[in-house]
């Protein structure tokens, strides 16, 4: 009967190969780790600028229904004003014609 040896375990020929199979794997799981991370960044990069370029297309459009509307109210604006000075000015002349009437009126009553 042989007594186990005390001596430590040597490396076998095959452990270098082994351990390089395990390194290799290690990094292909890391590589593949980091492409999904990758990925998943550049998918959330996309959907961030997806988003913000339907905002910023749904702003202009806010814009220039704004603007529209804000023309279409100084048009408006525009419009009464100068009715408003036509009224005036027609008001004018109806109250000098009532004053040259009255004017007339009063010199002949006069003479």
């Amino acid at each position: 009967m042989s007594l186990p040896s005390l001596e430590p375990e040597r490396p076998t020929d095959n452990e270098p190969e082994l351990r390089i199979r395990e390194l290799e794997t290690t990094v292909i799981a890391m590589r593949e780790t980091l492409e999904l991370a990758q990925r998943e960044t550049h998918d959330r990069v996309q959907a961030a600028r997806a988003e913000a370029t339907a905002e910023a297309d749904q702003l202009q459009s806010m814009v220039r229904t704004l603007r529209q509307e804000l023309e279409a109210q100084e048009q408006r604006h525009q419009e009464l004003l100068q009715k408003q000075k036509q009224q005036a000015a027609d008001e004018l002349g109806q109250l000098q014609a009532t004053i040259r009437a009255l004017r007339d009126a009063l010199e002949a009553s006069s003479r």
